[in-house]
């Protein structure tokens, strides 16, 4: 039985975080005899740095300084050109493939400047931007495969969706990520996200049979994670300062504009608390009996169900509605640069 006249709990959603890492509390003595590493010739010197930060710098010098040290190798390598279009196309496939991507890429330009009029100067083109999506360059990636779709709208890739599909792909790797030290990923600004999913609906729409749809469904469901989780945090943001009104508001919103998050359940039971906290028991009850007839099986529903006990045991079948206005909400959090 539920008493009707208890005092009503009411349950915040967690947001997940990012695991913690224990680093030593102290950086280990370099062993007399061994020689301090050099990146490129450049000594390292983040021993004398606080832990902490010497294990970051120690990411970012690796990082950088290898890359930098790769991109010297890679400048001096000697490329052999063909005489014939097909020739340094396939070239230029096989260095892709063994993802040598600068070699790949020369033997893409050269058939575009050397052989403007070949079939394989448009092939070449598409390779390129290829080529930028393998390397992680999204942003000239993105441009190419666009560009790509402009000037050959009849060419099979784009006819069959994976120009289109790249862009949205790269819009979805481009989208920040969770980072030690950072602030996790749903508390910074979201518009790269907004962008990958403008992107893969409108892939959706264009090429609703296309082969790589199987692809952009699991990129998709992620993009609207990550965009609900955004939403979450603004509501909690809300509700641990008693704006309770936005909190729904944000609620209400994260449900109309992403369907099919997955996340339904979970965002209705908590806009359904969030409306008996708001005193406004008739809307409550609407939406605990939403959770338990559209999603019966989902963990919130057997919850629901017990919320409607309570409503029904203190209101009767007819609960009051509406709820009186408050103080205006506050702005929302502030985003952090995305890290």
């Amino acid at each position: 039985m539920v008493d009707g006249g208890a005092v009503l709990t009411y349950h915040s959603f967690p947001m997940p975080r990012p695991p913690d890492r224990t680093l030593p509390s102290r950086a280990q003595p370099r062993p007399a005899g061994v020689p301090v590493p050099t990146l490129c010739g450049v000594a390292a010197r983040a021993n004398v740095l606080p832990a902490v930060f010497a294990a970051v710098i120690t990411v970012w010098v690796s990082a950088f300084g290898a890359a930098g040290c790769a991109s010297s190798d890679e400048a001096t390598k000697p490329i052999t050109y063909s005489l014939t279009a097909k020739q340094n196309y396939e070239k230029g496939l096989v260095e892709l493939k063994d993802e040598n991507f600068p070699e790949a890429q020369k033997y893409f330009q050269f058939v575009k400047q050397k052989f403007p009029f070949s079939k394989y100067a448009v092939l070449a083109e598409l390779a390129i931007a290829d080529t930028q999506f393998a390397r992680g360059n999204y942003t000239e990636a993105v441009d190419s495969y666009k560009t790509f779709i402009r000037l050959h709208p009849t060419h099979e890739k784009v006819e069959d969706g994976y120009a289109a599909f790249r862009v949205g792909d790269c819009y979805y790797k481009d989208m920040p990520d969770d980072i030690w030290l950072l602030p996790p990923s749903y508390e910074k600004d979201q518009s790269a996200v907004t962008d990958a999913l403008r992107e893969l609906d409108d892939f959706r729409k264009k090429y609703p049979d296309s082969k790589y749809q199987k692809d952009a469904e699991p990129l998709r469901r992620e993009v609207l994670k990550r965009l609900v989780d955004h939403e979450v945090y603004i509501a909690r943001f809300y509700l641990n300062r008693d704006h309770t009104r936005a909190a729904a508001n944000r609620l209400q919103g994260a449900i109309k504009k992403y369907p099919g998050s997955g996340r339904e359940p979970e965002l209705l039971f908590a806009l359904g608390q969030t409306y008996l906290q708001m005193g406004d028991a008739l809307r409550s009850k609407q939406t605990f009996a939403r959770v338990v007839g559209e999603f019966p099986t989902a963990p919130q529903a057997r919850r629901s169900e017990l919320y409607l006990e309570f409503i029904h045991k203190r209101y009767g079948d007819n609960p009051p509605a509406g709820a009186s206005v408050g103080p205006p909400a506050p702005p929302p959090p502030p985003v952090p640069i995305n890290g």
